[in-house]
């Protein structure tokens, strides 16, 4: 009888232990549950998900928007054009940024320099007096995707314009901070003193021309794009003393190391 209590207290004790294990292992799993699913406060604050999935991820086109100027036999004489980036994307500051953009090329095709293309055109067609049949005047703006990487973007916008003399062009750039909102400055791409670096690279890119170093030294707002991670400062025909051609040289940028 004894033996039979014995057995009896034996095997409550362990159906007790099976129940203790039981509930250790439920709560273990409803911990790990927990855990899995839940994102601390501070971190969901900090890194919604709206706001991660509109900025980490968009896409873009370049579009054209383009006047074009016929002679009586319908043969293009003349084109106005302008080509940037759209975006797409629900964020806010995409939004606000495809804006000024369309805005940036409706004011260059209604601009004094398109409406003077468009004279000088209608002029050589009602004179009959274009260089050839083929010749045509022409005010554009190209625009090409430089760089890209992680949340980088920038645009190198070149201008070309013929009239009838000779051709000129220029080069500038469309530079931007997607994640951050914002469009970057000179100050933004290169480290530490931008100015200085700038002018160290302009006495080693102008050598002995004292004019065109002068120039680059009294400018205020550079044009640049950036390629490969560097920064490429950008003078158009004549701005540097150098007849039609464009002038570019290098600065070593931020983003270089990100390409190795």
């Amino acid at each position: 009888m004894m033996k039979c209590n014995k057995r009896k207290k034996i095997r409550k004790r362990k159906i007790a232990s099976y129940i203790l294990f039981f509930l250790m292992l439920t709560n273990s799993l409803d911990a790990e549950n927990v855990y899995a699913y839940h994102i601390p406060k501070t971190q969901a604050e900090a890194y919604p998900a709206a706001r991660i999935n509109e900025l980490s991820s968009f896409t873009y086109i370049i579009k054209e928007d383009k006047l074009e100027y016929k002679d009586k036999n319908g043969n293009v004489r003349g084109i106005v054009s302008f080509s940037y980036p759209q975006f797409t994307g629900s964020s806010s500051f995409l939004t606000k940024l495809n804006k000024q953009l369309q805005k940036k090329s409706h004011k260059y095709l209604n601009s004094e320099n398109a409406a003077n293309l468009k004279e000088s055109v209608k002029y050589r067609i009602d004179t009959n007096s274009f260089y050839d049949k083929s010749e045509q005047y022409y005010w554009t703006t190209s625009c090409t995707a430089a760089y890209e990487k992680d949340g980088i973007i920038s645009f190198r916008m070149t201008e070309n314009w013929y009239a009838g003399g000779v051709h000129n062009q220029s080069d500038y750039g469309l530079n931007y901070d997607i994640k951050n909102k914002k469009k970057l400055t000179i100050e933004d791409v290169i480290a530490g003193d931008s100015k200085k670096a700038i002018l160290k690279a302009a006495k080693k890119y102008c050598g002995d021309d004292a004019t065109a170093y002068n120039i680059i030294k009294r400018t205020k707002k550079y044009n640049f794009f950036l390629q490969d991670g560097d920064v490429y400062i950008c003078y158009g025909s004549y701005e540097l003393a150098h007849g039609t051609s464009i002038d570019q040289f290098t600065v070593e940028g931020c983003y270089r190391q990100t390409e190795k």
